[in-house]
């Protein structure tokens, strides 16, 4: 019987799992690894610092994947060995026909002096109580969200979290004595959404009161304030973006290219090494602009599919697919009820060619749908 190793159970990992038993059966062993418990997708993060979720209701065991025939292993992955396909973790060691590597991307707030500290983590699940706490106390003064480094997850989600909590802030009554203000590193907004993206989200902001700055160099976070290379602003309440950067067993591991992301073929996923793939937020995807394909977790599920019948064609000795052509989409959220789409050919040339559909209220119910609809597929509810 042959296998297939899928590390990493984020977007990705759980999709070419999923998938690969559909389509393989009991004939063909998966088995995922990785070091957390449970699954939670980050669209729940800025829905629970506004209150309008709990991030317990978006949580699944990984254990569940049992139930379809997927085995699952949580262990600490510690080394790769991508020539033999072979991994060790704390456990001990796997071996397998085909490895697909999905271990993600990791915040790094330690990587901007004093942000750890002083601002709220928003993409760390465990930091998200103290923030949501410290909203429903907000009595008034500046709001923060600075995005601190790049690339991040989610390119959209620092965005959403501005004009939820302007809603949010509007509905308590107490948004006339609040400023929210968004401070980038980037040169626009949402980069891989082109100027017109940028400067829809750029609008959207405006609409609602909400102040943005693009291009500000950080030097360190303080108590109550951010330094700059061009200056400094103090804030009443600090939202940080940390940058993120890939899990450590990457480093030194032969799958890393000139940056420490993993290097993929990316109309087939490949990584230099036989019957070894990579798919998520763990590689990086330059697109003809020089920008990297945005780590979102549709791209990693879209992806996961793409392996998943590249690895069924080795097995049956049939047709590989067609090229992976890097189209995808994700949701915007403009207020509880409304959300924006995006849609973009990010493979396209000389520059990715991307649309932002109209804001409505279909959109925000797709966008829950897009999390239920998952959490069916790959745990049972």
């Amino acid at each position: 019987m042959k296998r297939t190793l899928v590390l990493g159970a984020g977007f990705g990992g759980l999709t070419v799992a999923h998938e690969l038993h559909r389509r393989l059966g009991d004939a063909h062993e998966v088995v995922v690894v990785d070091r957390r418990p449970q699954f939670l997708m980050g669209l729940r993060k800025p829905w629970a610092v506004v209150g309008l979720e709990r991030l317990d209701d978006g949580r699944r065991a990984r254990s569940r994947l049992e139930r379809s025939g997927v085995r699952f292993l949580q262990q600490q992955v510690t080394r790769i060995d991508p020539s033999a396909r072979r991994v060790e973790t704390e456990s001990g060691t796997l071996e397998a026909d085909f490895v697909v590597v999905a271990l993600g991307a990791e915040p790094r707030p330690d990587l901007v002096p004093g942000l750890a500290e002083h601002a709220h983590d928003l993409y760390d699940a465990d930091a998200i109580p103290a923030l949501a706490d410290a909203v429903a106390g907000f009595k008034g003064g500046t709001v923060g969200i600075l995005i601190a480094g790049v690339p991040y997850k989610c390119p959209p989600a620092p965005y959403e979290t501005a004009m939820l909590l302007d809603e949010r802030l509007r509905e308590r009554g107490t948004r006339g004595r609040t400023r929210i203000v968004v401070v980038t590193v980037q040169p626009m907004l949402l980069p891989n959404a082109g100027k017109e993206g940028s400067a829809w989200v750029g609008e959207q902001l405006r609409r609602r009161d909400i102040e943005w700055q693009a291009g500000r160099k950080i030097r360190r976070v303080e108590p109550g304030r951010v330094i700059f290379e061009d200056g400094e602003a103090g804030f009443d309440l600090l939202v940080g973006v940390p940058p993120h950067r890939p899990p450590e067993v990457i480093q030194g591991s032969g799958l890393e290219g000139e940056g420490p992301w993993v290097v993929v073929d990316r109309a087939t996923l490949r990584t230099p090494h036989e019957g070894v793939f990579a798919i998520g937020d763990v590689t990086h995807i330059t697109l003809a602009n020089g920008l990297p394909l945005p780590k979102a977790g549709l791209f990693a599920e879209l992806e996961g599919l793409h392996v998943a019948a590249a690895i069924e064609a080795e097995v049956r000795h049939g047709s590989p697919p067609p090229p992976f052509d890097g189209r995808g989409y994700c949701f915007i959220e403009t207020g509880k009820r409304e959300a924006g789409l995006v849609r973009g050919e990010f493979y396209a040339a000389p520059e990715p060619r991307v649309e932002i559909v109209g804001v409505s209220a279909a959109h925000a119910a797709d966008k829950r749908r897009f999390e239920a609809e998952r959490l069916k597929r790959w745990f049972g509810d």
